[in-house]
C-alpha cells in the first residue's frame, strides 16, 4: 500500500505535532497557550483534536510562541498547506454531513484499512441504497424526502471508494442479529444479503459473522470502527457512533483496547468462508 496520505491524515499529524510543541514549550494547559497566543481556548482545542482546518498563518503564530523554528517550522507549514483542502468530494454533500461526522468522513477517505464491527445494522459502506433508506427512516422519521435521498447518495459516494483502484482493505464483523432483522421488509433484506455475498468475494473485503452461540463478547456495548493509515503517519482513529453524535478515542490505550476487542471478535466469529450463505431462501 502506498505511503501517500490525504489531507485529513496530514491534519492529524499536524495537530499531534502542535500539541507536543505546546507541552514541550511549557504551556501545560490550553488556557495558558490561549492567553499567550491570543487565540481562544476553544480554537486551541479544535486545532489539537484535528476538528478544524489549520491555516499556515495560525501555524506560524503558534510556532513563534512555542519557540519552533526551521526546519520543524517548514515541515509544519507544509503539512498545513497540504491539509487545507480537506473536503474534496464531500463539498457536494456539505449540507448532509453533520459537524461531528466531518472529521470521520475525511479520515475514512484517507484510510488504508478499516476494521468495523456492526452490532445492530449492516456497516454503512456495505449497505444497499434501500437498506440505508430503511435504516435512516427508522432513525429520523421526520426527515423529508429530499434529505433522505441526499443521505442515501452520500453513503453511496463513501462506499464507491471500495471499488476504486487503491481501495482500502475492509474487514467487517457483523453480529448475527443484524442478518436476521427484517430491515425494510423481506425484499429489501434479501437484496442486502445478496449484496453482502457479492462484496465478500472482492479481494479487499473480509466479512465475518459473529454467531449467537459465540456467547458473551467484549463488544457488547455496540458498534465501532477503527481506521488505519500508513505506519509513517503514526496516527489511527477509533470511532464510536452514538445517537446523533460520535466519539473519537485517540489515546494509545484506546487503540490498544479496541485492537484487542477486534481480535477477540475475529477469533469468535465464523471464518469468512463459513460466514457466507449463498442460499437466501
Amino acid at each position: 500500500m502506498s505511503e501517500q496520505v490525504g489531507p485529513a491524515v496530514r491534519r492529524r499529524q499536524l495537530s499531534r505535532q502542535l500539541h507536543e510543541a505546546r507541552t514541550a514549550a511549557g504551556f501545560a494547559t490550553m488556557d495558558a497557550a490561549a492567553s499567550a497566543t491570543g487565540l481562544s481556548r476553544a480554537t486551541i482545542s479544535r486545532i489539537e483534536s484535528a476538528k478544524q482546518v489549520i491555516l499556515p498563518r495560525t501555524v506560524r503564530l503558534l510556532c513563534q510562541i512555542y519557540g519552533i523554528g526551521s526546519p520543524m517550522l517548514d515541515q509544519m507549514l507544509m503539512l498545513a498547506t497540504e491539509s487545507v483542502d480537506d473536503h474534496g468530494w464531500q463539498a457536494e454533500f456539505a449540507g448532509v454531513v453533520p459537524d461531528w461526522f466531518e472529521r470521520y468522513v475525511g479520515e475514512e477517505s484517507d484510510a488504508t484499512q478499516l476494521w468495523v464491527y456492526g452490532a445492530e445494522c449492516v456497516p454503512a459502506l456495505l449497505q444497499t441504497d434501500d437498506y440505508c433508506r430503511a435504516v435512516r427512516t427508522a432513525m429520523f422519521p421526520r426527515l423529508n424526502a429530499e434529505g433522505l435521498d441526499r443521505y442515501v447518495e452520500f453513503r453511496a459516494a463513501r462506499a464507491a471508494r471500495l471499488a476504486e483502484k487503491g481501495a482500502p482493505k475492509l474487514h467487517a464483523i457483523i453480529n448475527e442479529a443484524v442478518l436476521r432483522r427484517q430491515v425494510g421488509g423481506r425484499a429489501v433484506m434479501r437484496e442486502q444479503l445478496k449484496h453482502l455475498v457479492e462484496v465478500a468475494a472482492w479481494p479487499n473485503i473480509t466479512l465475518q459473522v459473529l454467531p449467537f452461540d459465540s456467547g458473551a463478547h467484549p463488544a457488547m456495548t455496540g458498534s465501532f470502527t477503527m481506521l488505519h493509515f500508513p505506519a509513517s503517519t503514526g496516527v489511527a482513529t477509533v470511532f464510536v457512533e452514538v445517537d446523533s453524535a460520535g466519539m473519537y478515542r485517540d489515546r494509545p490505550a484506546d487503540f490498544e483496547r479496541y485492537s484487542w476487542i477486534f481480535g477477540q471478535l475475529r477469533d469468535d466469529a465464523l471464518a469468512p468462508d463459513a460466514s457466507i450463505v449463498t442460499d437466501l431462501d
